[in-house]
């Protein structure tokens, strides 16, 4: 389990900055060919429920937001909008860091 991890999270950081999401996106379709509609199902509720513990945790000391990043970066690899979306955020991340640095 942890070496699938540590191989996605290799990919996503080997992937250009713009197109990391949607990227992981294609790999995880590619590699789910056949995988039924109830574990897309689970992974997006997951999620969510990542989110939801991030949610509670910008209210106590603690990472919060890293917490929220991670469950939406689940449901990117479920969903292309989402990828998108956070593909485009980084670079408006990038952006801002590189003006202040």
């Amino acid at each position: 389990m942890f070496d699938n991890f540590k191989k996605d999270w290799e990919a996503l950081k080997a992937s250009d900055p713009g197109h990391r999401f949607q990227d992981r996106y294609r790999r995880r379709r590619e590699k789910s060919l056949g995988t039924s509609n109830l574990w897309r199902f689970v992974m997006i509720t997951l999620g969510f429920l990542i989110i939801g513990v991030g949610v509670i945790f910008l209210f106590i000391p603690g990472s919060g937001w890293v917490i929220i990043v991670v469950g939406t970066g689940i449901i990117a690899g479920e969903s292309l909008i989402v990828a998108k979306i956070l593909d485009i955020g980084e670079l408006i991340i990038r952006k801002l860091i590189g003006k202040r640095g």
